[in-house]
């Protein structure tokens, strides 16, 4: 009994010893992820002696926010941010739209072309068009200077539907024959019984189509030539390119005077860009944790 005693306690002190170095470990590496952006939220914020000899770390410096205000003064600032919202939400409902709808139909038994759609889409998966074929077919529809051009090629994901018919299949299909029996159709069925049940799945999928869209900014580029159509990310980065001064005479007075540095600007729009995801990622995480666990082990 002794004995047995003491290998439990050895086992106990060699667990609490393995999580003690996991909970270590995780602090570390929260620290190396989260201080770069601690610190470009601290020199947006610092004077320009304190950025130009290095003693910004984590904590502003002589608080200074000129950079913001030269962000905001920029023309069009605020309109991008309205057209890359309505890109976004409208990018994200055709993506869930049309990923939910191909899954189902691929997921359904006797679904004659489902092996046929199978392998194309595995296709995609390894072979691209490539830039130049993607523009000439948004060229010959017509949707260049259109935010149709950003939101329409990338609306069908190969892995999200893999991991969304994986999904449907871990659902019995006892629902879905018994939706049937009572006269339902396959669209009422997915609308009903599929959609309902799947939210963690469609609210991680929806952030990734997000974040995926707000961050991006070359389609825009090749597509876009309207400035009042510009999203948000074509904007910042017209103002870092050109170091904050944005061919505002204010912008360039400060920094001939030296009270502002080019990164107070360059940094604000880094955190201009990732706040608001930042803001909206709280509300989702609950979902977004059990989409990519649920997502990982069903197939």
């Amino acid at each position: 009994m002794a004995k047995k005693n003491q290998v439990k306690n050895k086992i106990y002190i060699g667990n609490r010893f393995v999580d003690i170095l996991l909970v270590l470990f995780f602090v570390i590496m929260s620290i190396i992820f989260i201080y770069p952006f601690l610190n470009v939220i601290a020199i947006s914020l610092s004077s320009n002696s304190k950025i130009t000899t290095g003693q910004v770390s984590w904590f502003p410096k002589e608080f200074n926010v000129k950079g913001y205000e030269i962000l905001f003064q920029e023309a069009g600032i605020w309109r991008s941010y309205l057209n890359t919202i309505i890109i976004c939400i409208g990018f994200m409902i055709c993506n869930l739209s049309m990923t939910s709808l191909m899954a189902y139909v691929m997921m359904v038994p006797d679904f004659v072309l489902k092996k046929f759609l199978s392998i194309m889409l595995l296709i995609t998966m390894f072979f691209s068009g490539g830039i130049v074929p993607g523009y000439l077919l948004i060229r010959d529809l017509d949707l260049m200077n259109s935010w149709w051009s950003l939101i329409l090629p990338g609306c069908l994901s190969a892995y999200n539907v893999f991991v969304y018919r994986a999904f449907y299949n871990g659902i019995s299909h006892e629902l879905r024959e018994a939706a049937r029996i009572d006269g339902a159709g396959e669209f009422q069925i997915l609308l009903r019984i599929y959609v309902p049940l799947s939210k963690a799945l469609y609210a991680s999928f929806g952030l990734f189509a997000i974040v995926g869209q707000w961050n991006s900014y070359y389609s825009a580029l090749l597509y876009i030539n309207d400035e009042a159509k510009y999203p948000i990310q074509m904007v910042l980065r017209k103002i870092i390119f050109t170091a904050g001064t944005s061919d505002m005479v204010t912008a360039t007075e400060m920094l001939s005077n030296g009270d502002l540095n080019p990164l107070n600007v360059q940094y604000a729009c880094v955190v201009a860009t990732a706040l608001p995801v930042m803001v909206i990622y709280p509300f989702l995480q609950k979902y977004f944790a059990q989409g990519v666990q649920v997502g990982a082990v069903k197939g």
